[in-house]
């Protein structure tokens, strides 16, 4: 059977990517957006954002974003991509090995969940390290928390967890201000301890050390791009984030990419949608010459 053909395909239904293929419809193309779980990426997860003139959830934003595409005719389907292969058509294949063709391609599949790097992690997975907020952060009401990571979605993790935990940390550097009710600190965790939970975290700032009570650590630090299903051929830096140029074109022609998977980005919201609109602008004059 022939994989069904689009003039655009998007990988991954975050704000970048799910803005992308919405303007891409708009302007009369035949749009298709691929997430191997639910579109809003990372939205879904979020709390209040503080982000725009009007206060919302994540939630909320997450579903304006789908409705948008749907009605402006976007096809949203899902599954994991196992490879992106061709010169235009462009064929995304998926790991149930479904295939789609593209005339052109944005790659929008954002940051894999992060790690701290430090020796026995893996052992207090779940038992006091999380990667999601609104997802676990009433399993630590009225506790002590740590969100690892100032910048990208640290802060909006954080402000989730101000009045579900009883004091919150936020280890790092935030390019803005953040909400009341976080403690700011400087440093990166470098020890866990503690039995049948995490019970304490070592910090390390400026060479000296401190041990601190805590009964979880939310992780936004040590994040890589989800990229591994490009090919060699498709520029990256050395921390495997795609290269693109100031209108989002990669080292392909006809293959954009959009938000955190991308170099130099902010990891705002507003920014990831201002990425889709300006890639499907360019898809849009490409593929309409």
């Amino acid at each position: 059977m022939a994989s069904p053909s689009y003039d655009i395909v998007v990988i991954g239904a975050g704000p970048a990517g799910l803005t992308a293929a919405t303007e891409a419809a708009r302007s009369g193309l035949k749009a298709f957006c691929l997430d191997k779980l639910a579109p809003g990426g990372e939205l879904v997860n979020l709390g209040e954002l503080h982000e725009f003139e009007e206060i919302f959830s994540g939630t909320d934003m997450a579903a304006r974003l789908t409705d948008d595409a749907v009605v402006a005719g976007v096809e949203i389907g899902f599954g994991e991509v196992a490879s992106l292969s061709g010169n235009g058509p462009f064929v995304v294949t998926t790991t149930d090995g479904e295939s789609y063709q593209g005339r052109a391609v944005v790659v929008a599949t954002g940051l894999h969940k992060g790690k701290l790097g430090i020796a026995g992690e893996e052992n207090y997975e779940g038992r006091g390290l999380s990667h999601c907020a609104t997802c676990d952060g009433p399993l630590y009401a009225g506790q002590s928390v740590i969100v690892a990571g100032a910048t990208g979605w640290g802060p909006y993790e954080a402000a989730a967890l101000v009045g579900i935990a009883s004091d919150v940390t936020l280890l790092g550097d935030p390019e803005g201000p953040v909400a009341e009710g976080i403690d700011v600190k400087p440093g990166r965790i470098v020890s866990l301890a503690g039995d049948g939970g995490l019970q304490s975290v070592t910090i390390e700032a400026g060479g000296a050390r401190n041990d601190i009570p805590t009964n979880a650590v939310f992780i936004y630090v040590g994040r890589s791009p989800a990229a591994e299903f490009l090919p060699d051929s498709l520029a990256r830096d050395d921390t495997g984030h795609i290269v693109v140029d100031e209108q989002g074109r990669t080292s392909t022609p006809l293959v954009f990419a959009v938000g955190d998977v991308r170099t130099r980005a902010r990891h705002y919201i507003a920014d990831a949608i201002a990425d889709g609109q300006k890639v499907a602008k360019e898809i849009v004059a490409a593929l309409k010459q």
